[in-house]
């Protein structure tokens, strides 16, 4: 078993210690953990931010490498940064994180703000349609995969999904979904399978029908990620989601360390 996102208490939106995180990844029997705190400098630049800590980059790098030491023989961990997307931020994020490129094993690239708007808070969705909703992020994302900055991770494509008022699929959108996984082949970058998908009418992000058009085109690295940012939700939902991968054609998650891949047979 593998997880390839998750959250301790050096993001704002987390306050489990990352003893604890580790620790349950371990008493789960995880071969490979990624800690991935959130590197959110697009909150900087939106137009009514909440008020959103910023990650201490230094710190937390101090404690995930005390950390390896600390649990070497009993996990592979690995040490990530989910990094949210926005224009304003492209060179900001590259230069902080070119100060710790020998230290971090992989970036997660995430789209959480759409146009300078934090589509997390319910009031985002006041009186627009699907359209209006839903096409200016998948067009985010889009961009952000040709941003200048060594991500490994395309980020729960579909986290819009878990408020918005519709539900998020492929025949919707066919035509810039395909764009994007065409890209992201394109490119070597890796989708990730996000567990965490709070009130949204699937089990995991992308759903399956995008899954499943991902691999005909040709995707072949994908990889298992709960997201949590609580214990009691590491590797949550794991089963399910190796299960739909190898329905799909999928036979590894791909895990990664100083930016490369480590394939892990996928079992359930």
């Amino acid at each position: 078993m593998i997880d390839s996102h998750t959250h301790s208490e050096y993001s704002a939106d987390s306050v489990m210690p990352l003893d604890l995180l580790i620790q349950t990844a371990v008493s789960l029997k995880l071969d490979y953990l990624a800690v991935t705190d959130h590197l959110d400098r697009d909150f900087l630049f939106c137009e009514n931010p909440k008020p959103v800590p910023q990650l201490d980059i230094a710190a937390y790098a101090k404690a995930v490498s005390a950390a390896k030491i600390k649990y070497a023989g009993q996990i592979k961990l690995a040490f990530g940064i989910e990094c949210g997307y926005s224009r304003q931020t492209e060179k900001m994020c590259r230069d902080e994180l070119s100060r710790y490129e020998y230290d971090i094993d992989l970036i997660i690239n995430s789209v959480h703000t759409v146009e300078n708007q934090d589509v997390y808070v319910e009031s985002y969705y006041d009186g627009k349609t699907k359209d209006e909703i839903f096409l200016p992020y998948i067009r985010a994302i889009r961009e952000s995969l040709d941003i200048d900055m060594p991500y490994d991770i395309v980020g729960h494509i579909g986290y819009i999904a878990r408020k918005a008022p519709f539900q998020f699929k492929y025949a919707d959108y066919d035509g810039l979904f395909d764009d994007i996984f065409r890209k992201m082949i394109e490119k070597g970058k890796c989708l990730e399978i996000n567990s965490h998908v709070k009130t949204a009418e699937t089990d995991f992000f992308p759903g399956a029908d995008l899954i499943k058009r991902y691999r005909e085109l040709g995707g072949e690295l994908i990889t298992f990620s709960s997201d949590a940012h609580q214990p009691t939700r590491v590797a949550e939902k794991y089963s399910l989601v190796a299960k739909t991968a190898k329905e799909l054609g999928f036979n590894f998650f791909a895990c990664y360390l100083k930016h490369k891949p480590e394939m892990y047979p996928i079992v359930f």
